[in-house]
């Protein structure tokens, strides 16, 4: 019985690790690398990359709160896993096609044509892959993790998944960024190659068919393998009597005041997240094209990222064990605030703005960056435990998607949104290619944006801090769930 027992533990963690891991290796090319890509290989304009992220933040949330629903309703998150991975890792290998040379072949476009094609193309199929994408890890594997974990070890889990995440970045970063395989090469007009764009000369992209190839086949192996090792926790039960209203639950003004703690730890989490996504999405852009970080640093930006992520979900995961042994998470998030947009405001300031590009300017950044990646990491460490504590049980699928629409759609619509209309204007254009298209750069306001959206998260903090003793460990009462069945009698 131990041995089976310690077994099941082993599944357990192995299924964490696999889906968690290639889950954010999948995630870390529609947050980062299919930024990078439309602007190093189509345009620079950076609103078509903030219409591909709020198109597939919308996506994503409709995306979790229908297959949340059924998956509570079939009382299976397997087989969502499973299948929607093998179905994500075939999507993201079809950014292959999107590119302005394969537009022009299939379509027989001119240039500007093909540019808009392309461009279209990426918000599109980025729409389909963050569908199943959002089937398979937010609605699927998160309520997953929620079924298999407890108040006792949440904190660490959320913790561990933020270091996946960071290994994530590392693993596809490094060898195709590192060796320059999807790196641009930029020669000027007398053939010689040079650091970044010149007037009258040429751009050569990288080889991302391959990047595309690799990153997709990498998912599609992780749920092969998740066919052998994935179990569905013992308790989960199918709910085949629960009627299509209830896709809506999380949106009734009576379950909202109910659960008043869960929403207002939502509340608190979607202003942080709009805050960090009024940079994120931008950050390799800025680091690479307006901070030139190659012409300063060997590797260019991946020194500063590696050590701005990598330290900063160090000190969430610390954050994480500590937190497990506490009852006063809360406490943590109004300090994590205040860390957070000090960061923010001093990576304004460390900017070409206001001093001199160099490697003294460079490091300055970076330390205020691992500041705000801290601040963040601790806030959003303390509101996903948290959040999962007070999911009303048995219920748990039904609440991804509200937890999308605070931790993603929102943040990632509203945030990179401002940022894309703030950095568009006409002073932020440093020049033209060479097919007269203007190349846009990132400016420093967007951390300012940063700090300033980050200080209306105290509002709801300070509400939580008012919270009795036990209020943010279990959930509130509920009603029962509908037709919970034993799923060896069930239909």
């Amino acid at each position: 019985m131990n041995l089976r027992s310690d077994n099941e533990k082993r599944c357990r963690y192995a299924s964490l690790i696999l889906f968690g891991f290639f889950g954010q290796v999948a995630w870390c090319v529609e947050n980062s690398f299919l930024n990078l890509y439309v602007y190093r290989t189509i345009t620079t304009d950076l609103k078509v990359v903030s219409a591909m992220v709020a198109s597939s933040a919308v996506v994503a949330t409709l995306t979790t709160i229908i297959m949340g629903w059924v998956t509570d309703r079939i009382g299976k998150r397997r087989p969502f896993m499973v299948y929607g991975y093998l179905l994500w890792g075939i999507s993201v290998a079809a950014f292959a096609l999107c590119s302005i040379d394969n537009m022009q072949t299939l379509f027989g476009l001119d240039h500007a044509a093909a540019v808009t094609a392309a461009a279209v193309s990426m918000v599109v199929v980025d729409c389909v892959m963050t569908f199943f994408g959002s089937t398979a890890n937010d609605a699927a594997f998160n309520a997953w993790v929620t079924d298999t974990t407890n108040p006792t070890n949440r904190g660490k889990t959320e913790a561990f998944l933020s270091i996946l995440a960071s290994a994530a970045y590392v693993m596809v970063f490094l060898p195709f960024e590192a060796f320059g395989i999807t790196a641009n090469k930029y020669y000027d007009a007398a053939g010689q190659q040079v650091t970044s764009p010149v007037p009258g000369g040429t751009t050569v992209t990288g080889n991302w068919l391959l990047f595309y190839l690799l990153i997709g086949g990498l998912v599609l192996v992780s749920a092969i393998a998740g066919v052998f090792i994935l179990k569905d926790a013992p308790d989960l039960k199918p709910q085949r009597k629960m009627p299509f209203k209830e896709l809506f639950y999380g949106f009734r003004p009576s379950v909202i005041k109910r659960n008043k703690y869960l929403y207002l730890v939502f509340l608190v989490l979607g202003i942080e997240m709009m805050a960090n996504n009024c940079f994120f999405n931008y950050l390799i852009i800025y680091l690479e094209n307006t901070m030139r970080c190659a012409d300063y640093m060997p590797g260019g930006y991946l020194i500063p990222m590696g050590l701005i992520y990598g330290l900063g979900m160090a000190a969430g995961l610390i954050v994480g064990i500590i937190l497990d042994k506490r009852d006063d998470k809360a406490k943590f998030i109004l300090p994590g605030i205040a860390v957070a947009a000090v960061g923010a405001v001093g990576m304004y300031f460390f900017s070409p703005q206001f001093m001199e590009v160099g490697q003294t300017t460079l490091w300055l950044f970076c330390l205020a960056a691992l500041v705000q990646a801290t601040g963040h990491s601790v806030v959003t460490v303390v509101c996903l435990a948290t959040v999962r504590n007070l999911t009303p049980h048995g219920k748990v699928g039904r609440f991804q998607g509200i937890r999308m629409v605070f931790y993603v759609a929102l943040p990632m619509a509203l945030g990179s949104v401002v940022s894309a209309v703030v950095s568009s204007g006409d002073k932020y254009i440093t020049g033209y290619d060479e097919f007269g298209h203007a190349v846009y750069t990132c400016p420093p306001v967007i951390f300012l944006l940063t700090a300033i959206v980050s200080v209306f998260a105290v509002i709801p903090t300070l509400f939580l801090l008012k919270a009795p003793k036990g209020a943010l460990t279990e959930p509130s009462a509920d009603e029962e769930s509908f037709g919970a069945e034993n799923p060896e009698t069930a239909e």
